[in-house]
């Protein structure tokens, strides 16, 4: 089953080398969720991920608090003792089953336009397996823009966790000109699902459009392998439009999660027939 990167045995991995609590639950007519302890509770974030044939009864017999969801499922969180403390984010998800000409035609024009720009500059790409210190100029990189954009990424002791625990499963793709790196993008891998996590660029690589012409190639790439779909994250119309536009120019699917839900002591589970 296609799994987001924060319900994979990857991630847990990751995290266990972190020294987190992490365990799976078993739920009935779901993956095994993921679950990570904090402050005493049990959370999860992107779970449970139900199998066509769910059975959504067994929710409230487990130890969850909080549950980040990965799709909207209210009747089923407030039937189980769960209340929405925030609402539904969207995720860019790029489907990798298609054909290639397929995913170039669901391009939007402007984005198209731009990718086939990128093909004839002088950019060369190169995929390489992460190095912790070989790479350290890009997670600084991005640092930098962290604080100049005024946002927070999963911390990058994390993206060295990954590397140990799952070697192989870090990917970076930079782009030259010439023997200098204009563009960086970083993706972690947890088969059949790959997430874009990093991505980075100067003026130069903005320029030449390395950016378009990376994640095209990455899409390639991973649909070659195998892959199903590409992660490329969260899309914040808000707080980062250029970023939600070359998202959402990739042709990739925008759909909903399903919002960040509490367990309230001592509140009354309903009934899913009830909430119907």
């Amino acid at each position: 089953m296609p799994l987001p990167l924060q319900q994979h045995p990857f991630f847990a991995a990751a995290l266990a080398r972190l020294g987190r609590q992490v365990a799976f639950v078993d739920l009935d007519g779901a993956a095994p969720v993921l679950t990570v302890q904090q402050f005493g509770q049990h959370m999860t974030s992107r779970g449970p991920i139900w199998h066509e044939n769910r059975n959504q009864d067994g929710l409230h017999r487990t130890d969850l608090r909080m549950i980040n969801a990965d799709t909207p499922q209210d009747a089923t969180l407030r039937a189980a003792g769960f209340r929405r403390v925030m609402t539904n984010a969207y995720v860019a998800e790029l489907d990798l089953t298609t054909r290639a000409d397929e995913r170039s035609r669901a391009l939007k024009p402007k984005w198209r336009n731009a990718w086939r720009a990128a093909q004839s500059a002088p950019l060369f790409l190169a995929e390489q397996r992460y190095n912790i210190n070989t790479h350290a100029w890009l997670l600084q990189a991005d640092l930098a823009q962290q604080r100049s954009k005024r946002f927070r990424g999963l911390p990058h002791d994390l993206i060295n966790a990954y590397a140990v625990a799952t070697p192989r499963a870090v990917r970076v793709l930079i782009a030259y000109e010439g023997d200098t790196p204009v563009a960086g993008m970083l993706f972690l891998l947890h088969a059949p699902v790959a997430t874009y996590h990093i991505g980075w660029t100067n003026a130069r690589g903005r320029a030449l459009c390395a950016h378009h012409r990376m994640i095209m190639q990455a899409a390639d790439d991973l649909a070659e392998r195998g892959y199903c779909r590409l992660d490329l994250g969260l899309v914040d119309t808000d707080t980062s439009p250029g970023l939600a536009r070359f998202k959402i120019g990739t042709g990739a699917k925008v759909r909903p999660l399903g919002g960040t839900w509490l367990r309230i002591p001592g509140c009354q589970r309903i009934s899913a027939v009830a909430q119907n």
